[in-house]
């Protein structure tokens, strides 16, 4: 008997009301600064405010997005220093008015630049001002409490834009594949003449969900072919640190969704006509560039009974519980999605002289703290007795592995290492060890 999979799931109508968000800032003001160029500042800041609080409720990452602000700033910044410099002619013969001009004139130029640098001056197309005021001590010190409601599509597309970089200016797919594993039953028993049926149609209404709730950095989803898959399989033989060059078109900057379902049959009471069904999954998501694994996902896992009467269509039963159990994690998936950072290098190390796995992890964990600038992420790949070897992901150029462990060995007082170059390797042998990095 040919049965019909009627999945009966809620869908949310998004809200379209208008949200406004407060804001606060403070501005230090100088002498001949005009009453409306203090108060555009003060706005600004608040504008700020309202941008951090609102990648916060949009599941991003701020601290990298003002990292990568403040890195793009401070570059524009240099390029209107020595701008200024050469039409006031400012040398290190320059006066000291000439030199008092200069920095009054860099200042202003650089308060009316940063307005509208990253289209913050866009942001919030709405707001009133709730107060305007200045510190009793400090007349100069000005304070600001805005409202306004805030350009989520803008805000979204410049977070990519700065924080994927011009890599990232064409987004991928993200594909989809699911494992059925059935314990103690078949298809059959469920009345399911073709398993692509019920497993397709499931699939289907997942790839739905995610075409609702899709992020702006993926602009395709779909169910991972047999034949892509091949290609995949392929591709994911190389050598990790060779993958970057040989991407297939088809997975540059893409992901992979797996998920792994298993449905157990754990009893039928003939006499009631019944079944004791126990569920059970997880997911994990992949960069399919680079094979990493960005993050695990543990479907709840439940025991559901179903009594077999007229009318009442068990694979659909079953059907609506896995997709049930599944979107459960979506949210969550969506988010690891949406931070999801480009990689361009991929630098082995091959790290000697360490004390043991918990001092190797210290070590592991501090590279990913301090090279938040690069996106950098570090997985141990194989350890024994004389060394371990670990994949540095991150974005940037072939030199910055090297720039960047030079400079954390100089930072940290209480970490010490010879930096040696191998080839493509890079060679780290600690000079001494310690409790703690």
């Amino acid at each position: 008997m040919k049965w019909i999979l009627l999945l009966c799931f809620l869908v949310s109508s998004p809200s379209f009301a208008a949200k406004f968000i407060k804001g606060n800032g403070s501005f230090i003001s100088a002498a001949g600064d005009h009453h409306e160029f203090v108060k555009e500042q003060l706005i600004h800041e608040a504008i700020l405010s309202i941008v951090s609080k609102e990648l916060e409720n949009l599941g991003l990452n701020k601290e990298l997005f003002w990292q990568k602000y403040e890195e793009a700033l401070n570059e524009r910044f240099d390029g209107l220093e020595n701008s200024l410099k050469s039409s006031l002619k400012i040398t290190d013969d320059a006066s000291a008015r000439q030199k008092r001009n200069f920095s009054e004139q860099l200042r202003r130029k650089k308060l009316v630049f940063r307005k509208s640098f990253m289209n913050m001056h866009k942001m919030l197309p709405k707001f009133a001002i709730k107060k305007l005021s200045r510190s009793s001590k400090n007349p100069n010190y000005r304070y600001i409490r805005l409202e306004g409601t805030i350009d989520t599509q803008l805000l979204t597309k410049t977070y990519y834009r700065l924080v994927q970089g011009k890599k990232r200016s064409d987004y991928g797919s993200l594909y989809v594949k699911t494992n059925y594993d059935f314990v103690g039953l078949n298809y059959v028993e469920l009345g399911i003449e073709n398993e692509n049926d019920f497993e397709g149609e499931i699939t289907k209404n997942w790839i739905d969900w995610f075409s609702r709730n899709k992020p702006i950095n993926i602009t395709n989803i779909e169910i991972l072919n047999e034949a892509k898959e091949d290609r995949l399989a392929e591709f994911l033989k190389q050598p990790t640190e060779e993958m970057l060059s040989q991407v297939p078109q088809e997975f540059l900057n893409s992901l992979l969704l797996e998920i792994e379902v298993t449905i157990e049959k754990k009893k039928f009471n003939k006499k009631l006509n019944s079944f004791s069904f126990e569920y059970m999954g997880y997911a994990y998501i992949k960069d399919l560039e680079t094979n990493i694994v960005l993050g695990t996902y543990k479907f709840r896992p439940s025991h559901k009974q179903y009594r077999i009467t007229a009318g009442v269509n068990i694979a659909n039963l079953v059907a609506n519980h896995v997709y049930q159990m599944a979107i459960g994690s979506f949210p969550r998936i969506n988010n690891t999605i949406k931070e999801t950072t480009p990689v361009s290098q991929i630098q082995k190390l091959v790290i000697t002289n360490f004390k043991n796995t918990g001092e190797l992890n210290r070590f592991i964990e501090l590279v990913e703290s301090r090279g938040l600038k690069f996106s950098i992420r570090a997985e141990l790949e194989s350890i024994n007795e004389k060394n371990a070897q670990v994949l540095m992901y991150y974005d940037g150029e072939s030199s910055d592995a090297k720039t960047f462990l030079l400079s954390l060995e100089a930072a940290k007082k209480d970490l010490s290492y010879d930096l040696i170059e191998r080839g493509p390797v890079l060679g780290i042998k600690f000079k001494q060890v310690t409790e703690s990095l």
